[in-house]
């Protein structure tokens, strides 16, 4: 087992979304947060209860979604694709709501369960688009570059490349989706590559979370029926999901001693 740390998010302004032992990066005032989520509802899963926190006490969230989402149901006559598109757009703006963020989020809108797949005019558009939101951010979330889903896998990546031409080195913690679900050992990070922490959710936080996935009604049969083969958040993800901590993944130095995201 790998040992965890907490990552404290304090009461008082001056000690927000600050670790045990962390970098300086962490306790600004008012940090300036990115969310990089792969589809729309990922960020509220992997980082919902920690977001909603940082959120209620003053820090600037931005949040950018990759892919479009709009392969969930792809068998719906009633949500085609690019109907789809646009009510997830509009659940994730909801979500958010749900969590006490404002702003209008970023919608990249590359191709949903393609991503690892776009051409390289396509791909250099992505990496350009991320490294300038990372540009403006002090803490960044992106998913674990080993969470068992291949957009996510390709997001992660895409966040390495524009982490490795951007000026800024902001903290960056990886967060995870599916590999509490579904991550075999070698998904998992290994001792050598990524120190833990964990954010402890209350009860209230845990439900307000929750409230901000079910705003992505698409994705738990609220909405689509005439998909029988289409994704669903069923009882079972929801359980998996909302458990009283999140937990992130910060990487280690390289033994040379440089550091890195």
């Amino acid at each position: 087992m790998m040992p965890t740390r907490e990552l404290r998010l304090g009461r008082s302004i001056g000690r927000r979304f600050r670790p045990v032992s962390g970098p300086a990066a962490l306790r600004p005032r008012r940090p300036t947060v990115l969310v990089i989520a792969p589809h729309p509802d990922d960020d509220a899963i992997g980082c919902g209860g920690t977001l909603l926190r940082l959120a209620a006490r003053g820090a600037r969230i931005a949040v950018t979604y990759v892919t479009d989402g709009s392969a969930s149901h792809l068998k719906s006559k009633c949500f085609p694709p690019a109907v789809l598109r646009v009510v997830r757009e509009g659940e994730a703006r909801a979500a958010l709501r749900a969590l006490g963020i404002r702003g209008e989020p970023q919608f990249l809108r590359a191709p949903d369960g393609g991503l690892a797949h776009v051409d390289v005019v396509e791909r250099r558009r992505l990496v350009d688009a991320v490294m300038r939101r990372i540009a403006g951010a002090q803490v960044v979330f992106a998913p674990w570059w080993r969470d068992p889903h291949p957009d996510h896998v390709a997001t992660a990546a895409l966040v390495q490349d524009a982490l490795a031409v951007c000026l800024r080195r902001p903290a960056v913690y990886w967060y995870q989706v599916w590999l509490p679900v579904r991550g075999s050992a070698a998904e998992h990070p290994q001792p050598d590559e990524a120190a833990v922490y964990d954010v402890r959710l209350s009860a209230n936080d845990v439900r307000r979370k929750r409230r901000a996935i079910m705003e992505h009604r698409s994705q738990t049969g609220a909405l689509i029926d005439d998909d029988p083969d289409g994704f669903c958040i069923d009882a079972e993800l929801l359980a998996a999901w909302l458990t009283p901590v999140e937990r992130f993944y910060r990487r280690k130095p390289r033994e040379t001693g440089r550091s890195r995201p």
